[in-house]
């Protein structure tokens, strides 16, 4: 498959950042979908579009303490979720051990797009072609 096909769900409130997340992920030619809440986030996945990824800000409104991962990871347990989210943001939800990945927020979005390329080989090992050596993520 190729990069073109796989389908990226960003889950942020903040509009701005969905849209430069969205912009970063088109120009490595990913399908990028966004969603600012659970009900959006859950209409998207309820689709009969296939969803790859989730990446989830913990800053929507439902965040973990309204119990978005939770129901997220329950409901859709193949579909990896990419957290995305300051340090401080994170609580002790036992849900946290069921992601794929945690990314902090920073300025610069390459750790979260070199995150983004990790989890989906690691779940889709014939989904994407290889850009980069193995070696350059870790």
């Amino acid at each position: 498959m190729q990069r073109t096909e796989v389908r990226i769900l960003i889950v942020e409130r903040n509009r701005r950042m969905r849209d430069f997340l969205r912009r970063e992920f088109s120009r490595r030619n990913f399908i990028v979908e966004d969603a600012g809440n659970g009900n959006e986030l859950f209409s998207k996945l309820d689709s009969d579009t296939p969803t790859h990824l989730v990446v989830l800000a913990v800053n929507t409104p439902e965040g973990l303490d309204g119990g978005l991962l939770q129901q997220l990871v329950t409901n859709y347990p193949n579909i990896p979720v990419i957290l995305h989210s300051y340090l401080e943001e994170l609580s002790e939800d036992p849900f946290l051990q069921k992601v794929a990945a945690m990314v902090e927020k920073s300025g610069n979005p390459e750790n979260l797009t070199r995150m983004v390329s990790v989890v989906l080989k690691r779940y889709y090992p014939d989904l994407i072609e290889d850009d980069e050596p193995e070696n350059s993520y870790v």
